[in-house]
């Protein structure tokens, strides 16, 4: 197998110096702030872009930094859920949002047609349900075959 396959991503799962040595302080700064290796929120954002390799990445990234697959569907799920509900005239007062991620999930609705966006929610919900009724069932595996078929 070729040693060089995975050339492309080298250094994206690497921990940062920050990770490493745990939180930073700043001479002047009292309080301890959280530094995070990955973006909480890069998943969703991949999803609504519909990119498969930024979306299999963070998925990979928030995996390998701890994070459950069914924590990580409950986000999924929403942000589709969001974007299928403004393709069908829901404001953000509808949803119960604010501002900032109903204009996100409202610009990355238009990477998605309805049908397609109403399959992967579909499914998604299928592969939940079906982790939670059978105990031989890998949520995580399902939930990544499910992000390279976007």
């Amino acid at each position: 197998m070729n040693q060089n396959l995975f050339k492309e991503y080298e250094g994206i799962f690497a921990p940062t110096p920050e990770e490493v040595g745990g939180p930073t302080e700043s001479v002047g700064q009292a309080k301890k702030e959280k530094v995070f290796g990955y973006s909480p929120f890069a998943l969703q954002d991949a999803i609504g872009e519909k990119n498969v390799k930024k979306a299999w990445i963070e998925y990979e990234k928030l995996r390998l930094a701890g994070i459950e697959a069914e924590e990580l569907i409950y986000k999924i799920v929403s942000k589709a859920m969001h974007m299928s509900a403004i393709i069908e005239g829901a404001n953000a007062e509808d949803l119960g949002i604010k501002d900032y991620p109903y204009s996100k999930s409202k610009k990355d609705s238009r990477n998605w047609r309805e049908e397609d966006l109403k399959k992967f929610y579909t499914k998604l919900i299928e592969i939940h349900h079906k982790s939670r009724m059978e105990s031989n069932n890998e949520l995580d595996i399902s939930l990544e075959k499910t992000l390279l078929s976007i």
